[in-house]
């Protein structure tokens, strides 16, 4: 579960080994009247971006995906740059990845 407080949404991702791999988040935001901002992370590089608002404190869904060409030691993870995630025990927010080769 995430908690809103928290700017690192993930655990870190260590890249095993070189190749191109593909990750995958939708978040479930906070209904707030706060927008949502959600960015996956290569190291300290912002990579994407997800954004959910419409003005009303309703929950409504980011997401993005990204293929990847990663080196050995590389992190990937998520950052919450602004708003809340719903945390519940139905999972409603996920994040992804796999190799889908290898260097």
């Amino acid at each position: 579960m995430f908690q809103p407080l928290l700017t690192d949404l993930s655990p870190k991702f260590n890249c095993p080994v070189n190749g191109t791999y593909v990750f995958i988040f939708h978040m479930l935001k906070l209904a707030v009247n706060v927008p949502l901002y959600v960015n996956l992370m290569k190291n300290e590089e912002v990579l994407v971006s997800a954004y959910a608002n419409d003005g009303a404190p309703d929950h409504e869904t980011a997401s993005n995906h990204a293929v990847l060409q990663l080196f050995q030691g590389d992190q990937i993870w998520l950052r919450l740059h602004r708003g809340a995630i719903y945390g519940s025990s139905w999972k409603y927010s996920t994040f992804s990845g796999y190799l889908l080769y290898q260097d």
